[in-house]
């Protein structure tokens, strides 16, 4: 596990930051389907004790977003297809709903705060780094959602991400270009723009769509190949 995905603790609760730190490798893609955490691995590159890891990394499995496994270790699970499929339905219709609420209410300094986000996220694609892109992607729509301004609708997506967030790895591969991205990026922008809450929540429907089409065809071929292994 590389030990770069992480930074050392700053002066506030350990476990908070632990979650802080987890969470954003998860909800960023940071950490592939079937990473393993070790414990005491993760407590030497983030500077601390085991106490405040282990509490942080059980926090999560509780939650279903790791699995719990031996020798103190815990794993990014793995994801069917059919897994994958149901969130990214439940996704559509709570992000959809977020960002028909945030059309008529994102100010203006959202706005333009999304489109620097947005340029600076095209150019990172474009120079194949993929974990910046995931970055500044995650950013980039949570702007959005923050601006519905409805704090549980916000807490929902935030989980579905974490669940879904290993999985995004799949998304920038040499060989695959979520080729309708930019084009619904610009749709939702331009709908942004003119206050069109309807064409906002379309944009972002679509953008969910091609990503999970790109996503879900990299299980089916790894759910071939286990079959084929068998």
């Amino acid at each position: 596990m590389s030990t770069a995905f992480f930074n050392a603790a700053p002066r506030k609760s350990l476990v908070t930051h632990v979650e802080d730190e987890i969470r954003a490798a998860l909800i960023e893609g940071r950490l592939e389907p079937g990473t393993r955490l070790v414990t005491k691995d993760l407590a030497e590159s983030l500077g601390m004790s085991i106490t405040p890891v282990r509490e942080a990394l059980v926090r999560f499995a509780a939650s279903g977003v790791l699995t719990a496994e031996p020798a103190q270790s815990f794993r990014v699970p793995t994801m069917t297809v059919a897994q994958y499929s149901e969130i990214a339905e439940i996704r559509k219709s709570v992000e959809g709903l977020a960002a028909f609420n945030a059309a008529t209410q994102i100010s203006g300094g959202e706005i333009a705060e999304m489109q620097a986000l947005l340029k600076k996220y095209l150019v990172a694609k474009a120079a194949k780094d993929q974990h910046l892109a995931l970055t500044l992607n995650k950013e980039f729509r949570f702007v959005l959602y923050t601006a519905a301004r409805m704090p549980t609708l916000l807490g929902v997506i935030e989980m579905l991400w974490l669940k879904a967030g290993p999985g995004f790895n799949y998304l920038y591969p040499e060989a695959h270009s979520a080729s309708g991205e930019h084009h619904n990026y610009d749709d939702l922008m331009q709908a942004l723009s003119d206050k069109q809450a309807g064409a906002a929540r379309a944009a972002i429907e679509h953008a969910i769509e091609d990503g999970a089409r790109i996503v879900i065809e990299a299980l089916q071929q790894r759910e071939e190949q286990l079959v084929a292994v068998k």
